[in-house]
């Protein structure tokens, strides 16, 4: 194919200037497509453990707990009990807040809890810890607030959980 003079090349094109151009909408969009991976890469949506620790009287209690996990994602909270005193507890009495466990699936205490959320330890001895841990599945989304309580007779220590599950 030719034209007139001979020439068997097409014209050329005119001469564009290229230019990237956003409506403010498409910027929005662009800055939470970046943002999300560089968020994840930083851990902000990881899972991520507390630790929580009080004495009053003859107890101690320490809380290990997650502070921010997944729906579904299967966790633990780990509470160790310290007898602080010289003397034999007989009974020491760790509760879980009915507001807080209650927000997860699937819980499972050990030992067993004996009353609702209420595990009895026997016969703590002097400088003795003892170990109860609740398994939880996150079942509800946001943040879950609630507490755990040691109590030998007149001895009571708390400490305060917060927990955010994420979609």
């Amino acid at each position: 194919m030719s034209d007139q003079k001979g020439s068997d090349r097409p014209p050329q094109p005119p001469d564009i200037r290229r230019r990237l151009c956003f409506e403010r909408f498409h910027l929005v969009g662009l800055l939470v497509f970046v943002a999300v991976p560089v968020l994840a890469l930083l851990g902000v949506f990881g899972e991520r453990w507390g630790r929580v620790q009080a004495r009053a009287g003859a107890l101690e209690l320490r809380v290990l707990y997650p502070e921010r996990y997944r729906y579904r994602q299967i966790s633990s909270v780990e509470v160790l009990v310290t007898n602080t005193s010289g003397r034999r507890i007989d009974t020491l009495t760790v509760a879980f807040d009915t507001a807080y466990i209650s927000r997860f699936s699937n819980i499972m205490i050990s030992p067993p809890p004996v009353r609702g959320y209420e595990v009895d330890l026997l016969d703590v001895e002097p400088g003795g810890t003892r170990l109860v841990v609740a398994e939880i599945q996150g079942f509800r989304y946001w943040r879950h607030r609630g507490q755990v309580t040691a109590a030998a007779g007149t001895d009571t220590v708390r400490v305060d959980l917060e927990t955010l599950v994420f979609p």
